[in-house]
C-alpha cells in the first residue's frame, strides 16, 4: 500500500462505478455501502480514451460513496486502474485526494478519497475531450450507448 489506509470510503465517479468494466475488477464484494454523491469540480469525458476526468471547478460531479471492507486490500489495484503512482510523482494520470462528498440520501459532508486528473491536456489535439455540464458521466455513457 503506497499511503494511509483510512479512511474506507472513496467517491467514484467513472468505470470504478457499479456497471463499469474497472468496478469488477477492483470494487465488486469489496463494498459495505455505496449511495449516490457528489462533489464539487467539473468533469469531462476523454474521448480517445474512454474514461472520464475529473478537475476542479465550481459545478457538480455526481458518482457514488463507496464504504469498503478492506481499503487496504483494493487501493493498490485502484491506484493502477487510476496511474497513481504516489505524491508528486511526475508519471501520475490521477491523484488521489481527500475531498468533501456529499451523501445524496443523507445530505450529511463526509470526506472520502477521490481521484483527479492531472494532466493540463484536456480539450488538446492529443487528449480531445467534452465536458459534461450535468456533471455525469453515467448519464454521458447511457446517452451515448
Amino acid at each position: 500500500m503506497r499511503e494511509p489506509s483510512a479512511p474506507k470510503k472513496i467517491f467514484v465517479y467513472g468505470t470504478l462505478m457499479k456497471g463499469f468494466y474497472n468496478y469488477e475488477r477492483a470494487l465488486a464484494g469489496q463494498e459495505v455501502s455505496r449511495v449516490p454523491a457528489r462533489i464539487r469540480g467539473r468533469v469531462w469525458h476523454m474521448t480517445n480514451r474512454g474514461y472520464p476526468a475529473v478537475k476542479e471547478g465550481d459545478g457538480w460531479v455526481y458518482g457514488e460513496l463507496v464504504e469498503l471492507k478492506d481499503f487496504a486490500a483494493v487501493i493498490d489495484t485502484m491506484d493502477n486502474i487510476e496511474g497513481y503512482y504516489g505524491p508528486g510523482d511526475s508519471r501520475n494520470e490521477y491523484v488521489r485526494i481527500l475531498s468533501p462528498v456529499e451523501n445524496l440520501e443523507t445530505g450529511a459532508i463526509e470526506e472520502a478519497y477521490v481521484y483527479c486528473y492531472v494532466p493540463d491536456d484536456l480539450g488538446t489535439p492529443d487528449n480531445p475531450a467534452l465536458e459534461l455540464a450535468h456533471g455525469s458521466w453515467r448519464t454521458f455513457m447511457e446517452e451515448n450507448k
